[in-house]
């Protein structure tokens, strides 16, 4: 029962986040739209009519310029707004969120990038510098309430972008080492489906995988043979700090039964952390410290069992607590009574004795 109430509690503050089948990028659902999580964009951007505000007001430390003022105005495109959003958490339950947005008429995104200004103002989901994100294979959750017991932290480098930068050192397979990425730019990115490396780099994985069965057919690395089990991938980064990657993350399976490693050429000569590095993982970004914390989680149903629990209680466990507590009731009662009566039985004996005894003191 205590800890229903306190999974229960923790859930009402976590929101389920689901894959586009043709994006492979991960959405937040709310009332009105959906947006796209990005680890590249600081800001968020929503279809939003932006609020009303007092003219020259300075809501969020900037003056707020304003397309006319009679006294009032509507906070024009460009500028940061405020609005509460109406979000589904994963007990189904409706919840409003506060969010700092920019109104767009493109793509919506869920800024979660790297905040360059000042840290005074979060422009970050639900106005917080903290908050955890886990990405299953097609879904997921994020949350600003959440207890992460971390096994690894990854600092993280501020940059002129809004992108985040780690030192990633090597890649290792089988206690090899196969890729030594040393000085090396490296970003984590939420919308890539694959991990990119140099054209050197890259090469060095399809060697090695090639033992595998595994050949470049269409700019794609194919799994020929797909009764080999492939091994686990460790990423080495600053400070010795190791990430495992199961075969299971980046493995791909078309619907063709294809299977397919998820590497590929970087365009840019630089590392990307697509999906695969970050899939069942909870990471949780404190911008404050410039730190990530990841442990191994199972993002993909880990709250599906909370729905499950919810619907035993309400259900099955629920009505047998209060038909417990009926019976407990009446019995309770019926125990005072029968106290209540035996002690009455016992002042009525006790006052006939007392009479009998003054008699034949008489």
């Amino acid at each position: 029962m205590i800890i229903f109430l306190i999974t229960s509690a923790l859930a009402s503050h976590i929101y389920p986040i689901t894959q586009n089948p043709k994006t492979f990028a991960f959405q937040l659902a709310y009332q009105q739209g959906s947006l796209t999580l990005d680890l590249n964009s600081q800001l968020t951007f929503m279809k939003l009519r932006g609020q009303e505000v007092k003219c020259n007001s300075s809501p969020f430390g900037d003056e707020v310029e304003c397309s006319s003022c009679t006294p009032n105005c509507v906070i024009g495109d460009g500028n940061l707004m405020q609005n509460d959003i109406i979000l589904n958490n994963v007990l189904q339950e409706e919840k409003i969120e506060q969010m700092l947005y920019v109104s767009t008429d493109q793509e919506e995104i869920l800024g979660l990038g790297q905040q360059r200004g000042s840290s005074k103002y979060p422009q970050n989901p639900f106005i917080s510098n903290i908050f955890h994100i886990c990405l299953g294979f097609n879904k997921g959750f994020i949350s600003k309430e959440f207890k992460n017991p971390y096994k690894y932290q990854i600092n993280y480098k501020s940059n002129s972008s809004s992108k985040y930068q780690v030192d990633l050192k090597l890649i290792k397979i089988q206690n090899q080492t196969i890729v030594n990425l040393t000085g090396k730019v490296t970003f984590i990115d939420s919308r890539d489906p694959y991990i990119l490396l140099p054209e050197e780099n890259y090469q060095k994985i399809l060697t090695y995988f090639s033992k595998f069965q595994v050949v470049e057919e269409s700019y794609n690395l194919i799994v020929k043979n797909q009764s080999l089990k492939l091994p686990d991938i460790e990423f080495i980064f600053d400070d010795d700090e190791k990430i495992i990657m199961e075969s299971e993350s980046y493995i791909l399976k078309l619907q063709n039964d294809t299977h397919i490693l998820r590497f590929n050429r970087s365009k840019l000569n630089r590392i990307e952390l697509g999906l695969p590095f970050l899939a069942q993982k909870l990471m949780t970004i404190n911008q404050n410290t410039q730190k990530f914390y990841f442990s191994d989680f199972n993002c993909q149903d880990q709250f599906e069992q909370i729905q499950l629990e919810v619907d035993y209680f309400k259900q099955i466990l629920l009505p047998t607590l209060l038909i417990c507590l009926v019976f407990y009731c009446i019995l309770t009662q019926k125990a005072k009574i029968q106290k209540q009566s035996r002690a009455n039985e016992s002042y009525e004996l006790t006052k006939l004795k007392q009479e009998i005894d003054e008699e034949e003191e008489i």
